[in-house]
């Protein structure tokens, strides 16, 4: 049974001998977009955030995100956009970690405003864009440093068929349609 609260027994914070606080986060100058203190990506509230290993149970009825090494968690989705595909890796975890993919637009690189994040030394900050449009993948890789590979071809823009191979950085990905 939990106690219940009792505002008669509330002691007021009276100064220096209460809780220890880290003001950086509430007064540092990181606005949007910036780093938070000790090189945490900047908040962005129109993304999914994990935050952490939760022990509660899982419900197979809703989506799964998996935060692992190399990885950021996905955008929300997209209103008005309809799922047309997904890049899948093995080489991030063995069990697997996929990326959806929308009509329109999909921005892939280690940026954190891009639409797929892979943390890999590397992947260049905009690395490559796939575009779904009128029953077509098209790709580019914007000028990346190390370049993008499909099916173990250096390429710099093309079509992608459904199971090519994309290797972006050292991360690959199989491409899946809808």
């Amino acid at each position: 049974m939990s106690a219940e609260f009792d505002p008669k027994k509330t002691q007021p914070y009276s100064g220096e001998e209460g809780p220890k606080v880290d003001r950086t986060r509430i007064l540092g100058s990181g606005g949007p977009g910036e780093a938070a203190p000790g090189g945490a990506p900047p908040f962005d509230p129109k993304r999914t955030h994990v935050m952490g290993q939760g022990r509660a149970a899982i419900d197979p009825g809703k989506t799964q995100i998996y935060q692992g090494p190399g990885v950021s968690p996905q955008r929300q989705v997209p209103q008005n956009r309809k799922l047309v595909g997904w890049l899948v890796s093995f080489t991030l975890h063995p069990n697997g970690v996929d990326f959806r993919l929308y009509e329109g637009r999909n921005t892939i690189g280690s940026r954190p405003d891009c639409d797929i994040v892979l943390q890999d030394p590397q992947v260049s900050g905009h690395h490559l864009t796939i575009l779904y449009r009128a029953g077509k993948y098209r790709f580019k890789d914007e000028l990346s440093t190390n370049g993008t590979f499909v099916n173990g071809e250096m390429v710099d823009e093309g079509e992608l068929q459904d199971g090519d191979i994309l290797k972006v950085g050292t991360v690959e990905m199989k491409f899946r349609t809808v």
